[in-house]
């Protein structure tokens, strides 16, 4: 229940931050909006303000705007003609203007919540930058049962004061410190109440064969990670908003092309691989949610984004081809590319999913 609630959290909000955008810059250039959704199926409930009516439909699965000169119209004979109103007649740049408003609007939330996700756990910055977040000190969170470390006594929630000649180390220099003692690991811990206590044992131990790694069995986290300034971490998350971007095109087409070959997928996630990653994410806590949300909105803005019609990335293509060729194309043919558009979408969503089932269900 608490997966499905956050998957929905975290979708409907993308939808609505998507509608929203294509609703706003259709009011900024005086485009009447007929009804704005969210949800898709039957309407549950609706109300009308300024306009245009608010729907709330049963089905959480995306969102629309309802312009005005999107589809011919039926004339007199019975026969489709082109639209004379709204969005039909306006030119280019009020097209694309109020085209683009959706993955614009994904893609700024993306920074935003990447941002939110940085400064809830700095130690995503280095997703961000690359660079390792500002630590100092080590804790120990976790003791494996049979370990070293708990035949000598340590416990989750000890300070590492030393680990032989490293002074406060933090996890990775307690790791280095480990794997490079000889003859005899000197450990110098500090419990909840402040006592410290040394520890000793022969290093490596002696039930360790040639060739393999001691091991402490110990877990370790920072005792403190530096804290990162919300506006840092929003000019650190625009750039890798920015260098995301073609990386996200090379995964749709790898991964586009895996599901239509049937072979294994690790680019794209359909409906049941996003609800898994956010289960996991939830069961670790907000920051993770946080994070998986703003690489869903940066993936959702991408994905609408391609020339597939159907899609705004098409319809800005389409439109930008009949203001070329300075006539629109047949009634009705424009609108069945789109029908068709999304149709191979709605295709290729059901073959990953069935993808990613088979995968549950036989591994």
């Amino acid at each position: 229940m608490l997966t499905a609630a956050v998957f929905l959290l975290v979708l409907m909000s993308a939808v609505l931050v998507h509608e929203a955008a294509h609703y706003l810059n259709a009011r900024s250039v005086g485009l009447p909006v007929r009804a704005f959704s969210i949800g898709m199926g039957p309407v549950i409930a609706r109300w009308t303000w300024r306009g245009t009516e608010f729907r709330l439909s049963l089905l959480p699965l995306g969102g629309y705007v309802d312009l005005p000169g999107m589809a011919p119209k039926v004339g007199a004979d019975g026969r489709l003609e082109h639209p004379d109103e709204g969005l039909a007649v306006r030119p280019l740049h009020h097209k694309l203007w109020v085209l683009v408003g959706g993955v614009v609007a994904n893609y700024g939330l993306g920074i935003v919540l990447l941002a939110t996700a940085v400064v809830l756990a700095p130690g995503y910055r280095e997703v961000v930058t690359g660079q390792p977040a500002e630590v100092r000190g080590a804790v120990v969170v976790a003791v494996s049962d049979g370990s070293v470390a708990q035949r000598l006594g340590v416990a989750a929630g000890d300070r590492l004061v030393a680990i032989g000649d490293a002074l406060d180390p933090t996890p990775s220099a307690a790791v280095e410190a480990i794997r490079g003692a000889e003859g005899t690991l000197v450990l110098v811990l500090q419990d909840d109440a402040g006592e410290r206590r040394t520890l000793r044992t022969a290093w490596p131990p002696a039930d360790v064969q040639a060739g393999e790694r001691p091991l402490l069995g110990v877990q370790l986290a920072p005792l403190e990670v530096t804290p990162v300034a919300f506006g840092t971490a929003l000019a650190e998350s625009a750039g890798f908003g920015l260098r995301l971007f073609p990386e996200l095109v090379a995964g749709f087409a790898r991964g586009f092309g895996a599901a239509l070959t049937g072979r294994p997928n690790a680019d794209v996630a359909g409906p049941v691989g996003m609800v898994t990653l956010v289960g996991q994410a939830a069961q670790v806590g907000v920051a993770p949610v946080v994070l998986l949300a703003a690489l869903i909105n940066f993936s959702l803005a991408v994905f609408n984004l391609l020339p597939i019609p159907g899609l705004d990335g098409g319809r800005m293509l389409l439109a930008t081809v009949v203001a070329l060729r300075g006539r629109p194309f047949r009634p009705g043919q424009e609108e069945a590319l789109h029908f068709i558009g999304i149709a191979a979408v709605i295709l290729l969503i059901v073959v990953i999913t069935v993808q990613e089932l088979g995968g549950l269900l036989f591994g």
